[in-house]
């Protein structure tokens, strides 16, 4: 009894996937037709338009192919044109010693008290400090100010 029911069960689930498969050919076979059709007098349009304009592109395309071929791969061209240098921008680093969140902000509110551009770049634990100014007298009115929190600074000049 159980290898009739075995087998009953495997020709039943081969029946079902004989007919599933039909189905999906048919379905297959329906949705690629219009596409399909589409496809090729879209096509035909475009080859249309293709003879309508004549140019640089119908001329190329009427070049004959020449007897000989250049023993080169590739060509390189090179033109000596100076490069114009770009101006070095010069900048300050202020490097602190403290780099938690207190010691940020309060330098942060230190740094917008003063009116000066300036960038912070934080990776992790190290943080940079960039100011755009060349003005050495509010370079040391920043340091003083941040000594009150107990945050030792120093300026250091890059070249950007």
């Amino acid at each position: 009894m159980g290898r009739h029911a075995l087998l009953a069960v495997v020709i039943l689930l081969l029946i079902m996937l004989g007919v599933v498969g039909v189905f999906l050919f048919r379905y297959a076979n329906l949705n690629s037709e219009p596409i399909f059709q589409a496809s090729i007098e879209s096509e035909q349009n475009f080859t249309d338009n293709k003879k309508e304009k004549s140019g640089w592109m119908s001329e190329l395309a009427a070049i004959g192919k020449r007897d000989y071929i250049l023993p080169v791969n590739e060509i390189f061209i090179e033109y000596n044109q100076p490069k114009p240098e770009k101006p070095k921008i010069t900048a300050y680093e202020l490097l602190i010693d403290k780099n938690d969140i207190y010691s940020m902000f309060c330098l942060m509110q230190t740094l917008k008290s003063v009116e000066v551009d300036f960038t912070v770049i934080k990776d992790g634990t190290k943080s940079q400090i960039f100011l755009n100014t060349q003005d050495s007298k509010l370079l040391q009115n920043i340091i003083l100010q941040l000594r009150v929190y107990d945050i030792h600074s120093s300026v250091r000049e890059v070249k950007l």
